[in-house]
């Protein structure tokens, strides 16, 4: 794990994101990926989650390149901690902490709907999270 760049987060919680992923197959949901000249979104059923990579519609994503996953399902609560999320060919994503996983994080993109972003840690990403005591 010494090669994920994750900077001031609380503590990861001993979830996957591939763990995290299960309960949502069958469902809908939408990837963003790197595309040009913008982002490419695929929408549609998450339908298979292996150890390396995961299905939504007929495009297979694999874990270690880099995306985000937004889900479509309302979040009640947040953790007192904003974060910037980067991803090579992606940028950044500024939004509130919901938890951090042992190679995720979710949280709620700001501005956005309050709906759960899931954001891969491997070596195309870099998280800084920033309690709100901190200014």
């Amino acid at each position: 794990m010494s090669d994920i760049d994750i900077q001031g987060c609380p503590a990861p919680q001993n979830i996957t994101l591939v763990q995290r992923l299960q309960p949502v197959v069958g469902r809908i949901v939408t990837v963003f990926q790197p595309g040009f000249p913008k982002l490419t979104r695929t929408t549609g059923k998450l339908s298979k989650v292996t150890s390396t990579s995961f299905t939504v519609g007929s495009t297979v994503v694999d874990f270690q390149t880099s995306f985000f996953i937004v889900l479509n399902e309302r979040v009640k609560k947040t953790l007192p901690f904003d974060l910037v999320a980067t991803a090579e060919d992606i940028g950044e994503l500024h939004g509130r902490l919901i938890r951090v996983g042992r190679n995720f994080v979710e949280f709620i993109k700001i501005p956005g709907r309050r709906v759960p972003t899931l954001f891969p840690l491997n070596l195309f990403t870099e998280v800084v999270c920033e309690g709100e005591d901190e200014e």
